[in-house]
C-alpha cells in the first residue's frame, strides 16, 4: 500500500499557533529552520538571511503569495521578526530573539488554606444487588486486525522512524550547500554588514578574488558564502590596520633618529681619530716620530 507521507515533516507547534496564530506558528518555523542553515547571526541573537522571491515561495508552496505576505506582516506586527520587500521581488528578513518575560509581582491577597477548610463527609452508596460488570472492551489486536505476513503484500502500515526522518532532514540541508564558483559575488546582504564594522566596500572588492581562489582549490560547498566572505573581509581588515600602524609608528622613530645623527658622527669621528694615532704608536717599525 502506497504510504501517505511522501517527505519529511514539518514542525508545528500548538502553543505558538495560540499565541501568534495557525498561519504564523508555521511560518515562523519554516523561517527559523531557513535562517539557521543560510542566515547571518549578530551578536543580539538575531539573524538576517536574504531571499530570493522564487526561494522565498517556495517555502510555502502550498499557499497563495497574498497569504504568505498576511502572514509575514503579522508575524513583523507582533515583534517576531522585521522584514523588508525589495523592488525585485527578494525578501530581506531579520528574525529576533524572543523576549523574556517579566516576573509577575506577588499581590497582597492572602490564598486561602483550603486544608483548614472542614471538609464535608462522603458516604458511600448502598446497592441492594452488584452492579453489572462494563462490557470488555475490544483488545489491541481484535482492532487492528490480523498480524502482519512479512514479505507479502498485505500488513499494518509501517511508519517512517525517526533515523529515516533526521536523514531526510539531512538530504534536506545538503541540497542547500553550494559549490564556490569562478565569478561569485556577495550578496546586497554583505554590502550592507560592512558599515556595521567600518570597512570600506573597495577593500572587500580587493580580497574577493583570493577569496574565490582560495576556495575553489579547496573544493568545498557552504550553504552561505556571504558569512565566509565577511570573515575573511574582517580578518584581512585587522591585518592591514595593524601594518600600517608599525610602519607609521618605524616612520616616526626614524624621523626623531635623524635630529641626533650629527652628534652620532661627531662621536664616531673621534673614536676613529684615536684609533689612529694608537695604532701609529704601536708601531715600532715608524721612526719618523
Amino acid at each position: 500500500m502506497r504510504d501517505w507521507l511522501p517527505e519529511a515533516p514539518v514542525l508545528f507547534y500548538p502553543s505558538l499557533a495560540r499565541e501568534l496564530g495557525s498561519d504564523e506558528a508555521l511560518l515562523l518555523t519554516l523561517y527559523a529552520d531557513y535562517a539557521r542553515h543560510a542566515g547571518m547571526h549578530e551578536d543580539d541573537g538575531s539573524v538576517e538571511c536574504l531571499l530570493p522571491h522564487v526561494r522565498w515561495l517556495q517555502l510555502v508552496d502550498f499557499w497563495s503569495e497574498a497569504r504568505l505576505r498576511t502572514a509575514t506582516e503579522s508575524l513583523a506586527q507582533q515583534g517576531c521578526l522585521q522584514v523588508n520587500f525589495n523592488q525585485g521581488g527578494s525578501v530581506r528578513l531579520r528574525l529576533l530573539p524572543r523576549p523574556e518575560k517579566q516576573a509577575v509581582p506577588e499581590t497582597g491577597v492572602a490564598k486561602v488554606d483550603e486544608t483548614s477548610a472542614p471538609q464535608p463527609v462522603r458516604q458511600l452508596p448502598v446497592y441492594d444487588a452488584p452492579p453489572s460488570r462494563p462490557a470488555r472492551r475490544e483488545s489491541m489486536m481484535q482492532r487492528r486486525g490480523p498480524a502482519p505476513t512479512f514479505g507479502g503484500s498485505i500488513g499494518w502500515r509501517r511508519h517512517k522512524d525517526e533515523l529515516q526522518a533526521i536523514f531526510e532532514q539531512a538530504e534536506e540541508r545538503n541540497q542547500l550547500l553550494q559549490p564556490m564558483q569562478l565569478g561569485w559575488q556577495p550578496s546586497d546582504l554583505f554590502h550592507a554588514m560592512l558599515p556595521r564594522h567600518s570597512i570600506p566596500p573597495e577593500f572587500a572588492g580587493e580580497c574577493l578574488d583570493e577569496f574565490v581562489l582560495y576556495w575553489l582549490d579547496k573544493d568545498r560547498k557552504e550553504s552561505n558564502w556571504d558569512q565566509k566572505f565577511l570573515a575573511w573581509v574582517k580578518r584581512e581588515w585587522v591585518k592591514k590596520q595593524t601594518r600600517t600602524a608599525r610602519e607609521q609608528r618605524y616612520e616616526q622613530e626614524r624621523q626623531s633618529g635623524m635630529g641626533n645623527s650629527s652628534d652620532e658622527n661627531t662621536r664616531f669621528d673621534s673614536r676613529e681619530k684615536r684609533k689612529r694615532i694608537t695604532a701609529a704608536i704601536m708601531d715600532i717599525k715608524d721612526t719618523d716620530w
